[in-house]
């Protein structure tokens, strides 16, 4: 891999199962994005920042990042399983690195500080969709956990720093997104995922524009692909979304509480049928 100096550095966050994944592959099929999948979870840079890191550490992350290939980073994995693409018009030395995130989301503040050039865009999940799709995944929920003791809190899958999951975790995480969206209007945008299921090409297109990308051929093959493809896999991108499947699965007292504590406060615009 070649390294680009004057590359521009964007990063896609968001709770675990929000559609995060999707999102950064339609970011990946730009010719001149190279997208790198949860650094700080990876084995080359495991933990290799936290709140006390300088702009120079976060300055050198970004460049090590761009520079390394793994399995992990690159999802590879992933791929040789057809989960997700390849591209195959790809730059050489593309402008732009963006990293695709799900945890560590307590250093997102210090890092738009101290990275002033860094751009984020956030996707929120409706909370009840956001919470069936990990109970009902059996790569993130385990097995030997039951779903009514665990939704809230996602204390059975945090092993280590950095994990958010759980429909508390989905408040702070959401609410910290907002704050942020408020503080930073030009470098931290909100994006409502069924606003990206509903109406995807239109969403993408305005979100290229934001970040600076042309929007091609072949973002808008993917993007097509995605959608009419679908694969039972959990960790597939080709997927014919459902945005309602949690209403008939998810248990109602979840579904009730997650609902309630919601409504009245400032992430009630994150239900079905509100506007951001």
């Amino acid at each position: 891999m070649s390294l680009n100096t004057d590359m521009k550095v964007n990063w896609i966050s968001g709770m675990p199962r929000s559609g995060t994944t999707w999102l950064s592959q339609i970011f990946a099929s730009s010719p001149d994005v190279r997208l790198k999948f949860c650094p700080l979870f990876s084995y080359e840079f495991k933990n290799a920042l936290d709140i006390n890191s300088s702009q120079d550490d976060w300055t050198k992350f970004f460049r090590d990042v761009y520079n390394t290939e793994s399995e992990y980073l690159d999802q590879h994995y992933l791929r040789k399983k057809g989960l997700v693409p390849t591209f195959n018009n790809k730059n050489e030395s593309p402008d732009y690195l963006f990293i695709k995130s799900t945890r560590f989301h307590d250093l997102i503040p210090k890092m738009l500080e101290l990275s002033e050039d860094v751009r984020f865009v956030h996707l929120v999940r409706h909370p009840c969709a956001t919470i069936h799709s990990w109970l009902t995944n059996p790569h993130e929920f385990p097995i030997d956990a039951d779903p009514l003791l665990e939704w809230r809190t996602g204390n059975c899958r945090k092993t280590g720093p950095g994990e958010f999951w759980g429909f508390d975790d989905w408040k702070w995480v959401n609410s910290q997104a907002l704050e942020l969206s408020r503080q930073y209007p030009e470098r931290f945008k909100i994006l409502k995922y069924e606003n990206l299921v509903s109406d995807t090409h239109y969403v993408i297109k305005n979100l290229f524009e934001y970040f600076g990308l042309s929007y091609g051929e072949q973002t808008d093959e993917f993007i097509k692909m995605s959608q009419s493809k679908h694969d039972d896999n959990k960790r597939s991108v080709y997927k014919k979304a459902s945005l309602s499947r949690w209403h008939s699965e998810l248990h109602p007292s979840i579904i009730s509480a997650c609902v309630e504590e919601v409504k009245g406060t400032e992430l009630e615009r994150f239900l079905e049928n509100s506007d951001i």
